[in-house]
């Protein structure tokens, strides 16, 4: 058996360069060795391709129509033998991609690590951010029950606040005065289709950049003192990363486990007694919306679309702003004092929705 691998393995390396490919993907240097830190970008692709495992079998039972995908669901939930955890991994998994995600680009900030020569893994970052938040988005209508069919409604309602292409956005979504068919049916395509081709195509550019640039190292110590600790890739960051991708995968598994998904009635246009609210990681926004400041038309357009907006576009210029190569956090207090705001403001925002929630029910 071991002659027969060997001799497949040459024919292919004859072939590609298995081994050049193997040297460049597995002895990369380390600066200042490896770190349990540099974990997020690995298990960031982990989560991901266990979505898209999870989302294919899915698809093998969902039917996207309205008139069918919510009882699709529930067969999916009751009849499919363990459809219901698969379900639940990948509800739970996109919880989990929106949490990496958010502690990696934290990591990256605090370490200054999209300073130059990292502006652009930095800014194929923040566009792998929005799709990111555009699968949690697009994903959380197909279940087509009265919490996903709300939670869009108001989603859609807040996009169609944006200047110029609001409306058509709006429009084009929906697909019709309500959401229907041609709304699901979009959000699908959207979802398992546009979405995931855009991922893996920036992902790769991403990592090309980074392997052009190399990793920044941590914050600490001088240039020194990070090259004469130095590891290879492999085996003790593999090693850490997949200790980190089994914790991941394990914490999703329990998760599923102990709270799988559970579907409200059917989508109708009558709320009736459900207080439409978005997926946990927008509640903050949701909850910010609610403040009188952002009462109106306008008022809504400043909350949801141009704070958002401008935010995102002063971390998209922050490379080019911020010029000084200090990279340690502790000299850099506006920085920090930055972080600590919107990470404080973002989770006080959250807690303040779900306890409105519980009053609410």
């Amino acid at each position: 058996m071991n002659a027969i691998f060997q001799k497949v393995y040459d024919f292919v390396d004859e072939r590609i360069g298995l081994k050049t490919l193997e040297a460049k993907l597995m002895n990369e240097p380390i600066k200042g060795g490896s770190r349990w830190a540099y974990v997020f970008g690995s298990c960031l692709l982990f989560i991901f391709i266990m979505q898209a495992i999870t989302g294919m079998l899915l698809m093998f039972y969902y039917i996207p129509s309205a008139d069918h995908a919510y009882a699709s669901t529930q067969f999916i939930i009751h009849e499919v033998d363990y459809g219901w955890f698969i379900l639940s991994y990948h509800f739970w998994g996109s919880s989990a991609m929106v949490v990496m995600v958010f502690a990696h680009m934290s990591q990256v900030f605090l370490w200054g690590a999209y300073k130059k020569p990292r502006e652009m893994i930095w800014l194929v970052g923040l566009v792998l951010f929005v799709i990111v938040m555009a699968f949690g988005f697009t994903g959380y209508l197909l279940p087509w029950d009265q919490r996903a069919y709300w939670a869009t409604t108001v989603g859609v309602e807040i996009m169609d606040k944006t200047p110029i292409v609001g409306d058509f956005l709006a429009r084009f979504l929906k697909g019709g005065p309500t959401p229907g068919q041609m709304t699901l049916s979009r959000f699908f395509v959207i979802h398992v289709m546009i979405l995931p081709a855009a991922l893996m195509g920036l992902a790769g550019l991403h990592l090309f950049f980074f392997r052009s640039a190399g990793p920044a190292g941590p914050f600490r110590g001088t240039t020194e003192e990070l090259k004469a600790k130095t590891d290879f890739f492999f085996p003790r960051q593999v090693w850490k990363d997949i200790v980190a991708m089994a914790a991941v995968f394990m914490i999703i598994c329990t998760l599923a486990f102990i709270e799988p998904v559970q579907l409200l009635e059917q989508a109708t246009p009558d709320p009736g007694e459900y207080h439409p609210e978005p997926e946990w990681y927008f509640l903050f926004l949701f909850q910010m919306l609610r403040w009188k400041i952002f009462s109106g038309e306008f008022g809504q357009f400043l909350g949801a679309i141009a704070i958002p907006g401008l935010f995102l576009l002063l971390l998209a210029a922050l490379p080019f702003i911020d010029r000084s190569p200090e990279r340690n956090i502790f000299k850099r207090p506006i920085a920090l004092l930055s972080w600590t705001v919107v990470m404080i403001g973002i989770v006080v925002l959250t807690v303040s929705a779900i306890l409105n929630r519980e009053f609410l029910d």
